[in-house]
């Protein structure tokens, strides 16, 4: 059984964060099927979901570089905690209230999180800080095996809660496994992030170190391209999804959840080996499967008609971040030093999110007026520009930016 957890990377920390995800998840994985029904349902349109939407990258993007930066100078741990309890608040806006002003304070609150649909910088860097090379992708393909096991479990049930019992016991039940969640990291997680006595700065400097937060770091540039384009393709092309099934198929929340059930097996099962591929052959090559599965999955979704054509393409669907994640954040952590690995992580994610701000927007524009394949066939589009951007990228040295704590872990 050791030797399992070992090769697992369930060890330590890595541990601690995979209750602590299961617990999450249990409420989450009923959430993320019902939510965009759930705003619909208090008379919301289509495009005042999208704006709801673009107000959740928003204020993404401020969370991700704000945990990222505070994450680097203050500790891992002491941010989780609070952004975790952003993500508290924005499930008790949506308890108060169903009124468009707290559905304005959940999308804040929740995108401020960075933990709605996304990887919270903090959590990220103590991730790739907590093992060695030779096991971070597999440490982050076991937390995503147990994220999307438990929402396989979860979705098909919150659709039918959804259904009969209402949108109300799925948001409480979210709560109470974020603050059980938030007690575990209390207690158990040990800090990652190593002390430096020459972090302070002088005010004369505040200027320049502005320009340089929002500067992309050296070698890092492509990485910020890939993320500039995928924030736009993802956020025009599936920020509405579920509503949009709603809206244009009829889909019932019941039909949505077996969607992300299906969407969710395939991810959680192919996670652990897909991640230990990654740490045996590189990153590169599982980024150009994922983006190959996601031309797959556009393709198939504007081809289909019927509910079983799209249950098919959420294999491929799911397939597409199953490969991506794991290799995406090793490749990361590679290439940027341990000192400023949250701060990147965070920039990386908050580009996405600033230029997908008004994709959801766009994305129900274009499905008001064009139908339903409008916003995959601008996503197709900018796929072609990131896949052509991951095939130019170049892998570091495999002793590249490893720290004696991480060489000792390996």
């Amino acid at each position: 059984m050791g030797a399992l957890l070992r090769n697992l990377a369930l060890e330590g920390n890595i541990r601690v964060l995979a209750v602590q995800t299961f617990l999450s998840q249990l409420g989450f994985g009923m959430f993320y099927v019902v939510w965009q029904p759930y705003i619909l349902s208090t008379g919301v349109g289509v495009v005042e979901l999208g704006v709801i939407q673009s107000i959740i990258n928003l204020s993404s993007a401020a969370g991700l570089m704000a945990w990222g930066a505070l994450s680097d100078r203050l500790g891992r741990k002491p941010v989780m905690l609070v952004s975790n309890a952003s993500r508290v608040a924005a499930l008790v806006a949506l308890l108060l209230s169903g009124s468009f002003p707290f559905l304005v304070a959940f999308a804040f609150f929740v995108g401020f999180s960075a933990l709605f649909m996304q990887g919270n910088p903090a959590r990220s860097a103590l991730i790739s800080e907590s093992v060695g090379r030779q096991r971070r992708a597999t440490a982050f393909s076991t937390l995503m095996a147990v994220s999307q096991i438990t929402t396989t479990l979860t979705s098909s049930a919150g659709g039918y809660l959804a259904i009969a019992a209402g949108y109300h016991l799925i948001f409480y039940i979210c709560i109470a496994g974020d603050i059980l969640g938030l007690i575990l990291i209390a207690l158990f997680i040990e800090e990652t992030r190593e002390e430096r006595p020459d972090e302070a700065s002088a005010p004369g400097e505040l200027a320049s170190r502005l320009i340089g937060f929002f500067r992309p770091e050296p070698g890092t540039v492509p990485l910020y391209l890939i993320m500039v384009v995928m924030g736009v393709a993802y956020g025009i092309g599936y920020s509405l999804l579920y509503g949009l099934l709603t809206d244009r198929y009829g889909f019932t929340t019941f039909q949505l959840g077996l969607l992300s059930t299906v969407f969710t097996l395939t991810w959680g099962v192919a996670s652990i080996p897909i991640g230990r591929l990654s740490d045996r052959f590189g990153r590169r090559p599982l980024l150009m499967a994922s983006w190959a599965m996601a031309v797959v999955t556009a393709l198939g979704f504007i081809a289909s008609r019927s509910f079983p054509m799209f249950l098919l393409f959420e294999v491929t669907s799911a397939l597409d971040p199953a490969l991506l994640i794991p290799a995406w954040m090793a490749l990361v952590a590679e290439k940027v030093p341990s000192r400023s690995l949250s701060t990147v992580m965070g920039k990386l994610d908050s580009y996405s999110r600033l230029v997908s701000i008004p994709a959801p927007w766009i994305g129900g524009a274009l499905y008001a007026s064009l139908g339903f394949a409008a916003p995959l066939a601008v996503h197709l589009i900018c796929l072609m520009i990131s896949g052509a951007l991951i095939l130019a990228l170049k892998e570091p040295p495999r002793e590249k930016w490893i720290t004696p704590q991480r060489r000792d872990a390996e």
